[in-house]
């Protein structure tokens, strides 16, 4: 237990260390204010991105979903109608390319059309800038697929199916419809012919359907082809459910560029705070270091820099003393100077004060350090022991302050010998403050009757005892 009492005013740490925790702490909380607020900002700029990002796959999928149910809508017109099947059944190649053909050849409807037998065989096949019908482009995996998928829809109500599909290495949007009149009387599904219409989802319609919804770069990659950092991704199943590629493109950035705009906004208040708190910071350090040292004084002896009775007053209420008091734990020497009022009246107070503060110095060098000694009057000071084993401690404190005592003080030419009386008192449980430092007087007061040659303990039975080299209370 480190005495701060016995080597320098009572709050001499104090005053050095709490002005400084006090301006640390005030920068500190400035600090973290910008590191809280910079935080934010980079998590909000960050959310956003990601906001914007899933705003914009959902977006595309929305997209090439409206391109896909526009092809099954348009391949129901077609293959839901009286006439292609009169036409097929008829064979009628040029009447057939006239009214179906041209949809994809010349028409932004579909970029090719499949046309097969209720065996599966291709027999019609056209596809944008086509001239006829060209059965070799026919993707029979791909139909036979679909045709097997298309035999489990019933006949009514009429439908069509629709999927993404990967056709020599490009992404189409596709339907598949049975070509039926709207008198399906005789007929099972199984032996209808069927078409197909698909569109392609081509670089330049990627392009395309990305720049509708302000993104840019937007690229069919295959299902085994890694995502590239900073890029959006959307999923693309085939026919079978299973993954035919993603599409990716540059994922939108708002949040960043937000970001980039307010950062030098952020970077003038952080600065503007960090500033305000550490003018802040230091004008409540110099505050509190004047009002620690106010009270300091307040609690000081100025002549010998030790404790007074404020000082003393303050040092009880530690919750350390406080427990050592209640418990029985602690010892109290009370002091009288022998010969100082003498020295004070022959040499002026000038002398006097000098005296003073060699003996608050040997006191100072006597006790131990974990001890408080203060002065309380003129030429009295009382020394406040913590310890489990109080009057051994007491005993040995006492006779150190008689052996640093002893030498005689010089004055100018002069020495004065100025030796203490000495007063001892125990605390016990139950025991005020202030009947402990009584008894601790009277004991002095017997001392200094005896000639203050030696300590003198306050007896139990409230008989004073002399103790130098025998314990046996004096009767």
């Amino acid at each position: 237990m480190k005495n701060e009492m016995t080597s320098s005013p009572p709050d001499q740490d104090e005053v050095h260390r709490l002005p400084r925790r006090i301006f640390w702490a005030s920068v500190g909380n400035g600090v973290t204010a910008i590191l809280v607020i910079l935080a934010m900002t980079f998590w909000m700029a960050r959310k956003v991105d990601v906001i914007a990002s899933e705003n914009a796959v959902s977006l595309m999928d929305s997209a090439v979903q409206a391109e896909l149910l526009s092809v099954a809508i348009s391949t129901q017109d077609y293959a839901y109608w009286d006439l292609a099947s009169d036409l097929l059944i008829a064979r009628d190649d040029d009447a057939f390319f006239t009214n179906f053909g041209t949809g994809a050849t010349d028409g932004a409807t579909f970029d090719f059309i499949y046309v097969l037998g209720s065996d599966g065989q291709p027999i019609y096949a056209y596809q944008t800038d086509g001239e006829a019908s060209d059965t070799s482009i026919v993707d029979t995996a791909l139909t036979d697929r679909l045709r097997l998928t298309l035999s489990a829809q019933p006949m009514e109500p009429y439908t069509t199916i629709s999927h993404y599909a990967r056709i020599g290495g490009q992404l189409a949007v596709l339907a598949a419809g049975r070509i039926q009149s709207t008198d399906t009387t005789g007929f099972q599904a199984t032996q209808l012919p069927m078409m197909v219409g698909g569109k392609w989802l081509n670089p330049d319609r990627l392009s395309a359907i990305g720049a509708l919804l302000m993104i840019t770069n937007v690229q069919l990659q295959t299902a085994d082809t890694s995502v590239i950092h900073g890029k959006a991704v959307l999923e693309i199943d085939g026919p079978a459910g299973t993954a035919i590629g993603h599409l990716s493109w540059d994922a939108p950035r708002p949040g960043r560029r937000l970001l980039s705009s307010a950062l030098p906004i952020i970077g003038l208040l952080s600065l503007l705070t960090l500033v305000a708190t550490t003018v802040v910071g230091r004008a409540s350090a110099r505050q509190t270091a004047a009002l620690l040292r106010e009270k300091s004084l307040a609690r000081t002896d100025t002549l010998t820099g030790l404790v007074n009775r404020a000082g003393l007053d303050d040092i009880l209420r530690l919750p350390r003393v406080a427990d050592a008091l209640a418990e029985g734990h602690a010892a109290v020497i009370y002091l009288d100077l022998n010969g100082f009022k003498k020295l004070n009246d022959n040499m002026g107070h000038d002398a006097g004060d000098m005296a003073l503060q060699v003996v608050a110095e040997r006191l100072r060098a006597a006790v131990r350090g974990n001890d408080y000694v203060a002065r309380i009057g003129g030429d009295e000071f009382v020394c406040l022991l913590l310890d489990d084993a109080p009057c051994q401690a007491a005993e040995h404190v006492a006779n150190r302050i008689i052996r640093h005592t002893t030498p005689p003080i010089h004055i100018g030419n002069y020495s004065h010998i100025i030796r203490p009386a000495i007063g001892v008192a125990m605390a016990e449980k139950n025991l005020g403050w202030a009947q402990l430092l009584a008894r601790a007087d009277m004991a002095m007061y017997r001392a200094k009757q005896q000639g203050g040659a030696q300590p003198v303990f306050y007896a139990e039975r409230m008989a004073l005892v002399r103790v130098m080299d025998t314990a046996q209370p004096v009767q």
